[in-house]
């Protein structure tokens, strides 16, 4: 194959990264879809502190048989969130969804925890987050809410995949023209004939064939994190 077509071939691989890049920040295939409506939770109190706010709020729904309270607890640009259970559990699982001022969620972390005190683990908040709800999962061994998060189709994994994937095969392409053209010099044109011009591009290929089955069978759900961090005790009247 000559240079020229080589070149002809990279400027493809160019439109094609471009394209497959632009696609996935476009198409958000990974967004999740939230079931749970936002709630206005019951503010109970404000505590000023020299260099914090700490507020109060009584959970809703189903919730408050089994977390009765939580404190929103900011300090500077830092946000922090911490449960007050109704009791000790032996196992126990919750959503905190988080939303924007303007009520959209923004990110939903999941937690976990096992033999607990009657307050949670602290809980780290997005610096966009403006309101909260806490949506109880499952307490010991009954199930309560599942649907919080609704799993994303797979097309749209797939789809995902794929373009991701199209954009490291063409990403590794160009990598790969420009370096013969900046450094080939004079070899360049008998490189890019050679055994090892095409066995770069074919581990190229595999490569991003790889990183598409990974992401298909190893996929997880995005902003739904487990939580795990030191306990804080905090009074809760």
């Amino acid at each position: 194959m000559t240079v020229f077509m080589w070149r002809i071939l990279s400027v493809v691989a160019a439109v094609l990264f471009v394209f497959s890049v632009v696609t996935l920040f476009a198409a958000r295939f990974l967004k999740n879809v939230y079931t749970h409506k936002y709630t206005e939770d019951k503010e109970l109190r404000t505590v000023k502190a020299t260099n914090s706010k700490n507020t109060v709020y009584l959970t809703s729904g189903e919730t408050y048989k089994y977390i009765k309270k939580y404190v929103v607890c900011k300090s500077g640009t830092d946000k922090y969130l911490i449960c007050n259970f109704a009791r000790k559990f032996k196992r126990v699982g919750y959503y905190v969804v988080q939303y924007t001022a303007f009520k959209r969620v923004c990110s939903v972390i999941r937690v976990t925890e096992t033999d607990t005190t009657l307050s949670s683990r602290v809980i780290a908040l997005s610096k966009r987050c403006a309101h909260v709800n806490v949506v109880i999962s499952y307490v010991n061994s009954a199930q309560i809410n599942s649907q919080v998060i609704r799993p994303l189709p797979r097309w749209k994994i797939r789809l995902y995949a794929f373009f991701k994937s199209l954009a490291v095969f063409a990403g590794i392409f160009l990598l790969r023209h420009a370096a013969l053209e900046f450094f080939g010099g004079i070899y360049m044109k008998a490189f890019m004939n050679s055994f090892w011009n095409y066995a770069i591009v074919g581990a190229g290929f595999l490569f991003a064939l790889l990183g598409y089955l990974i992401t298909v069978l190893c996929f997880r759900r995005k902003n739904a994190k487990e939580s795990m961090g030191g306990a804080l005790e905090y009074e809760f009247i």
